[in-house]
């Protein structure tokens, strides 16, 4: 299968290649990008190179998948957008997703979140997906209730993250 293109008014979403590393690492490499996120901040080029292959190499072995989401107006990736822990047996998958800083608040991740759900649903056949996320993680939230998540509950310790013990609160969204 090729990786699926998905189009909206501002964006392309499209895999991730090599040349990604650069854009991708401007935002992985702050801290406030990678307060929730469960790894350490990106101090070298390399550590997106990698990340790059490990979310490729995810759609290769038919784990998930993760869309760069680009800018249609100025050709740049500012973040990316996908699934992972898909289990085909119980028809569900994880999504997740992370945002430049310099493009927060203008709806970019509500307008590329959307076709990612609808091809979930259409094209993956997930009957649920999740999302983990940090309770104190309030624009995540958000995001996830607009788009018809339910909040199902908080896991007190469920990751081991940064050398520390941290809660998850579970999202939930059921195919109609």
């Amino acid at each position: 299968m090729d990786f699926p293109i998905l189009e909206t008014e501002r964006l392309i979403l499209r895999q991730l290649t090599p040349n990604d590393a650069k854009d991708l690492f401007e935002y992985f490499s702050l801290d406030i990008v990678m307060e929730y996120y469960d790894l350490a901040t990106f101090t070298h080029i390399g550590e997106a190179e990698e990340v790059i292959t490990t979310f490729n190499t995810e759609f290769e072995n038919k784990k998930g998948f993760r869309w760069a989401i680009e800018l249609k107006d100025e050709k740049k990736v500012i973040g990316t957008c996908g699934y992972h822990n898909w289990f085909h047996e119980h028809f569900k998958s994880e999504i997740g997703y992370e945002l430049n800083p310099k493009y927060w608040q203008k709806a970019y991740m509500k307008e590329a979140i959307q076709p990612i759900l609808s091809f979930g649903f259409e094209k993956m056949n997930l009957h649920r997906i999740e999302a983990f996320i940090d309770p104190a993680n309030i624009s995540s939230e958000k995001l996830l209730l607009s788009q018809g998540f339910k909040e199902e509950g908080t896991m007190r310790d469920f990751f081991f993250e940064k050398g520390k013990f941290v809660d998850a609160t579970i999202f939930g969204l059921i195919k109609k």
